[in-house]
């Protein structure tokens, strides 16, 4: 398991990353440079019309993405990467900018409406973009994987870090927690998306906002650190730790593993699932909810991830792979009270993850199959999956989160190149305000723009 994590998230599934992110960074950007104007009217502007807000939206994509990997992510990475796996979430975050907008456009132009609800994801064009049988079987791997990822990244790290971060701050047992997680999720999921709506809606600009300022006290009192914390990340980010020369030893670094696979863990651009998200938008115009996709990942990698980042560098605490190398580097900056704010910190924005998964979860198996009894079973499997993170969560399950994201990676990324055009027309129409004649795709199942 091991070593085909480390074969997939270490080489393949980074590669691929920046390769496919560069194609549209370099095609996309400049859109969005030559534009800023726009870009920043489309956000602010941008209404729903007959679904779901898209900052309702927003806020449900970044209960998924905000979870433990803008915390405890970013410092296994420093942990086992260095200084200079900053470096590279930075650069995973520069393109998966571009990756997140290119998903969240195609989530909208092949999204489906059934029963009132509308319906989206990379399943759905993974469909339309590889004809025949094999979109099908690609896009029936791909929402099965989305519903084990529910139960592993959603469920079980999600409260495992929750877990050991309240009972180190309060000696909570691990049991209450997995007890408390089980039941409230559930009593949120069965109000289905509307209650995941709701809760995340409540939680996400609270926790953003006060995670933020934390960050930014605790950066001001370690600032003499700021230059050679800096000087660590650019000097680190281009070290080859493997002793290799070449192109072998620079992919195999620890910074680049690390720095783009927690980057990735944490804004899950470029694997495919928060478009699923975005899909319930109201926004009629695909392109302008993808705006909403970049805003995504600047909130979690430019700014938490680097603040998270920035408090640990400047901490002088001796980095740990554990959960507790974050609370030791705030406390050491803010004193005692820090631990006990971070830890429920650290548990809000689980539990917001653990939800958000499950709809991710739900959403696959609509996809899979519409028996009412499955999608039960699978709110009762979430459930227990968070209790059982907080009891015993096996340090395997890191690795298998790797591999299953980079699985879902490289399903996802050729869909992306394959609908490429599709993408462009619905940019150049935002951007240039052309009126592009849209087409129903494979005999009426989704509708693109070409």
């Amino acid at each position: 398991m091991s070593f085909a994590a480390s074969l997939f998230s270490g080489v393949l599934m980074p590669v691929a990353l920046l390769l496919c992110g560069g194609y549209f960074a370099v095609r996309l950007g400049r859109y969005f440079f030559g534009n800023p104007k726009r870009v920043f009217c489309g956000i602010v502007r941008a209404t729903g019309e007959g679904g779901t807000s898209p900052w309702r939206t927003l806020s449900v994509a970044l209960a998924g993405t905000l979870g433990v990997g803008n915390i405890t992510g970013v410092a296994l990475a420093v942990a086992l990467g260095g200084a200079g796996a900053v470096f590279w979430m930075w650069v995973a975050a520069f393109v998966a900018m571009f990756l997140k907008y290119a998903e969240t456009l195609l989530a909208l132009s092949t999204r489906e409406q059934q029963g009132g609800q509308l319906h989206g994801g990379a399943m759905y064009y993974i469909r339309a973009a590889v004809h025949g049988r094999a979109g099908h079987v690609l896009a029936a791997v791909f929402a099965a994987l989305c519903v084990l990822t529910s139960l592993t990244l959603g469920g079980v790290i999600q409260t495992s870090a929750a877990a050991g971060a309240l009972s180190a701050a309060f000696r909570i047992p691990p049991v209450a927690v997995g007890v408390v997680f089980a039941l409230a999720a559930a009593l949120v999921l069965i109000r289905g998306l509307r209650g995941v709506e709701r809760v995340s809606a409540a939680l996400i600009p609270f926790l953003c906002l006060a995670y933020t300022v934390l960050s930014l006290v605790a950066i001001f009192r370690g600032r003499g650190m700021l230059p050679s914390a800096f000087a660590a990340i650019f000097r680190g980010a281009f070290s080859v730790k493997s002793g290799l020369f070449g192109v072998g030893g620079f992919l195999a670094s620890g910074a680049l593993r690390y720095g783009v696979s927690r980057g990735l863990v944490s804004n899950e651009a470029g694997c495919g699932t928060s478009p699923i998200a975005h899909a319930a938008s109201g926004v009629r115009d695909p392109a302008a909810e993808g705006l909403f996709g970049v805003l995504e990942v600047f909130v979690d990698t430019i700014l938490l991830c680097t603040l998270t980042a920035l408090v640990l560098l400047t901490s002088g605490v001796a980095p740990t792979a554990d959960g507790t190398y974050v609370l030791r580097a705030y406390s050491a900056l803010l004193g005692a009270f820090a631990a006990p704010v971070l830890a429920v910190f650290m548990a809000l924005f689980a539990f917001a993850t653990v939800l958000c998964w499950a709809h991710y979860g739900q959403e696959s198996l609509c996809y899979l199959t519409d028996r009412h009894g499955i999608a039960t079973a699978h709110l009762i499997a979430v459930s227990l999956s968070a209790f059982l993170g907080a009891v015993a969560a096996p340090a395997v399950l890191w690795d298998l989160t790797d591999l299953v994201l980079a699985l879902l990676t490289l399903l996802n990324l050729p869909a992306l190149y394959l609908c490429r055009d599709t993408i462009f027309a619905g940019t150049r129409q935002f951007f240039n305000r052309e009126k592009t004649p849209r087409q129903k795709c494979r005999g009426g199942e989704t509708i693109v723009l070409k």
